[in-house]
């Protein structure tokens, strides 16, 4: 009977102990989904973390190439500077290059005019010489004749 009363007593103990039984299965269970659930928000959260790292680590590196390229923006903008002075510079000598060479160029055009004036007068003077040259040549040749007729008629007399 002690034997009967054991069973009896297991019996009714693990009918009552089932549900408590059943309901530490289903929390064990929801444990262990709870802890992989847990685990894989531990993964995720490595990997947001490592994803935020290397958008950190990019972001760095895009504002060290922001930086240089604002610091190669500068040097652009002091060489443009220069070069614009230096245009200046130049654009100053050529405007007074061009107005030594239009001073330069009036003078030699008036010595240009002044010697065709020279060359008229001197050609003209020549062509009056010429003519001249041209009359008393004739004129020479007309009393070189004369002085051989008288020469000729002197001998004659003479004779």
């Amino acid at each position: 009977m002690a034997q009967e009363l054991i069973e009896l007593f297991r019996s009714v103990l693990k009918e009552e102990l089932q549900p408590v039984h059943e309901q530490l299965a289903r929390l064990e269970e929801g444990q262990q989904r709870l802890e992989e659930n847990q685990l894989r928000l531990e993964e995720r959260q490595q990997r947001l973390e490592e994803r935020q790292q290397r958008l950190e680590e990019r972001q760095q590196r895009l504002e060290e190439r922001q930086q240089r390229l604002e610091e190669r923006q500068q040097r652009l903008e002091e060489q443009q500077q220069r070069l614009e002075e230096r245009q200046q510079r130049w654009e100053e000598k050529l405007d007074n290059f061009i107005i030594e060479t239009r001073s330069h160029f009036k003078k030699i055009e008036k010595e240009l005019a002044d010697h065709r004036r020279m060359f008229e007068l001197l050609s003209n003077d020549w062509r009056s010489a010429k003519i001249d040259i041209e009359y008393l040549s004739a004129k020479t040749g007309k009393h070189d004749m004369e002085i051989h007729q008288i020469k000729k008629r002197l001998e004659l007399q003479q004779l």
